[in-house]
């Protein structure tokens, strides 16, 4: 797929570069951030350089999509999100971090909804999932806000820090976006009822 720009008034998302390196390695360290990924900690130099080059390879070969999330009103990087996708099954998990001075400022609601709609209008997708450690509900107030239905918690799916977490999960699915956006969209099993005829 051809490099992509996505956009809303308040930040908009474009693959990530080399110049993205600086700002993740100084976003990314944070404590904050490991606390709630598996971004390493510490973060060395070379796994910031590592990151780009792998969400690169992954374009290239359209296995998943990752953004550079750019606020609009500074023109500086706030985070990244990528959407890894399952073509076989329609499917795709959004996975995302904020630097923390953009903690607030409803940048992540945004960047997602901006990834939903890029993901069933651009990819053909049906289902679009993303999941948070239990103990991180903000992440999951930001899927509930991008309109994704709890789906329910996975105990202990994560091992993480040395120990275990549980996995909240959400899901928004084609026909509830095109709902939400007053899109027609054809009723369930109307290939089976065609192949009857």
């Amino acid at each position: 797929m051809e490099k992509t720009t996505l956009r809303c008034p308040a930040l908009w998302m474009r693959p990530l570069a080399e110049q993205d390196i600086a700002p993740i390695l100084k976003y990314a360290s944070a404590p904050e951030i490991a606390a709630n990924t598996f971004v390493p900690h510490p973060y060395p130099p070379a796994a910031a350089h590592e990151f780009v080059r792998k969400v690169a390879d992954e374009w290239q070969s359209e296995q998943a999509y990752t953004f550079a999330i750019i606020e609009a009103q500074s023109g500086c990087f706030a985070g990244c999100m990528g959407i890894h996708l399952a073509r076989e099954h329609k499917r795709a998990e959004v996975g995302y971090w904020i630097g923390l001075p953009y903690w607030g400022r409803g940048l992540a609601t945004q960047a997602l909804r901006l990834v939903i709609q890029f993901g069933f209008e651009q990819l053909g997708l049906n289902r679009i999932a993303a999941g948070h450690f239990a103990d991180n509900p903000a992440s999951g107030r930001v899927m509930q806000k991008a309109n994704m239905r709890y789906e329910g918690t996975r105990r202990a799916y994560h091992y993480h820090r040395d120990s275990f977490k549980d996995s909240v999960w959400y899901a928004i699915l084609r026909e509830e976006y095109e709902k939400l956006q007053g899109l027609p969209h054809p009723p369930k099993h109307q290939g089976e009822r065609s192949q009857r005829k």
